[in-house]
């Protein structure tokens, strides 16, 4: 293994030499030759960490030493702790001529602590510098900027998240079940990390692709649109989007009755349940709030259909009814999300549906022409917000009944 010295351990692990020699006179770390190994980095930061929280590490030691804690997973990549540039961040900044202020704003956008000027730069921070050169340089605000790194950082804790609970939930409470001591479960996660280190990173890279290039594609169509319809070449803008909320009918008394964790499978089925549908009717999720969601459409048409599976889709899949609201109009994107009246309007309208029911306006009424759905006067109604009262329809699936009485009328 790779020799560190006593000063290079200090530095990566963030703590000062005389606690690396209160560590070494406990035995949590040893010199072999006079020098550390790379190993040593990840106990020191993690011992440190411990101890900020309350833990001992003196007794860390003494239930490493009999075998009741392995600490193996520290070998797993999210534990490499890269040496940092022989560069402070107030140099940094001047050397790519980056405010200083921004580079450590970034990290308080990411959600971590500002780093000191006098700190040396992470590998990583000078990775995050390639790209805010770039903004700067293409005329993008500074807020604007941590804004989107903002957003980075909130759906990329959201993947890792997701990733420990499932090793939690579906590998280490099986392992522990079946008797496997504590030491045994912390080395499967360290095998489990390194094999799948890899393969994450290009999955990630894989859906970001696939996910950009849909988007930017989309945005570029809406563009060409828009262009046409200023030049009175496009009569009427066919690809009005709509909104689609979605939410689960009694999911918070579902939660104080049995508790987060039922709830939240729950959750977890019906957010694979709309999205496959949503996803196969050319929409997609917008915001996810838990018991529910809002997605996306192009069109009113898809919005409709796609909003009768889910609705048919949640009892099928043992769900409790979902209530889904439906408006059709302009709306406008911001850091991935879509803000304005239409969204507002399709929020209010989902509220009024009840169990099992979905519910839209006269502006997606006069956009469907699916000969599959048909639409029932539901009332009239103030919503908050909204000035004039709204005339809401039920919308519902055509079936052979419905069919006869054409027939007759016609």
């Amino acid at each position: 293994m790779t020799p560190v010295s006593i000063e290079q351990l200090a530095q990566r692990a963030g703590v000062d030499e005389a606690y690396v020699r209160r560590l070494e006179e406990l035995g949590a770390v040893r010199r072999r030759e006079g020098r550390f190994v790379e190993r040593d980095v990840h106990v020191v930061a993690l011992l440190h960490m411990w101890e900020a929280a309350g833990l001992s590490p003196r007794s860390i030691v003494e239930v490493v030493e009999d075998g009741r804690l392995a600490l193996d997973f520290l070998d797993a990549p999210a534990w490499e702790l890269p040496e940092p540039l022989p560069i402070t961040y107030r140099e940094f900044a001047a050397e790519q001529a980056i405010p200083l202020h921004l580079m450590q704003g970034l990290q308080e956008a990411m959600g971590f602590a500002a780093p000191d000027p006098d700190d040396r730069v992470s590998r990583d921070d000078a990775v995050l510098a390639e790209l805010v050169r770039v903004l700067l340089d293409i005329g993008a605000p500074e807020q604007g900027i941590r804004r989107l790194f903002r957003v980075y950082a909130d759906n990329i804790r959201r993947l890792v998240s997701a990733e420990a609970d499932l090793y939690v939930e579906e590998l280490e409470e099986a392992w522990m079940g079946s008797g496997a001591a504590e030491s045994e479960v912390m080395r499967r996660g360290a095998e489990l990390g390194r094999r799948v280190a890899g393969p994450v990173d290009a999955v990630i890279r894989a859906i970001y692709h696939r996910h950009r290039q849909h988007v930017w594609t989309e945005f570029s169509i809406q563009r060409a649109e828009a262009a046409l319809e200023h030049a009175g070449l496009l009569e009427r803008a066919a690809s009005t989007p709509a909104i689609c909320f979605v939410d689960m009918t009694g999911y918070t008394r579902l939660t104080e009755e049995e508790g987060d964790e039922f709830s939240a499978r729950l959750a977890t089925t019906l957010a694979a349940l709309v999205d496959e549908i949503s996803r196969r009717h050319g929409g997609r999720a917008i915001r996810w709030l838990g018991d529910g969601g809002l997605f996306y459409f192009p069109k009113a048409n898809e919005a409709v259909r796609a909003s009768l599976e889910m609705s048919e889709g949640a009892p099928a899949a043992g769900l409790p009814p979902t209530h889904i609201g439906i408006q059709t109009g302009p709306v406008v994107f911001r850091d991935g999300d879509v803000y304005g009246r239409t969204v507002n309007v399709a929020s209010r309208i989902a509220d009024r549906a009840a169990a099992g029911e979905i519910l839209t306006s006269a502006e997606t009424v006069g956009r469907v022409d699916d000969g599959e759905v048909r639409f029932e006067e539901a009332g009239t109604v103030e919503l908050k917000g909204v000035a004039a009262p709204v005339t809401l329809y039920r919308v519902l699936r055509r079936d052979d009944a419905d069919d006869a009485v054409l027939r007759s009328v016609s």
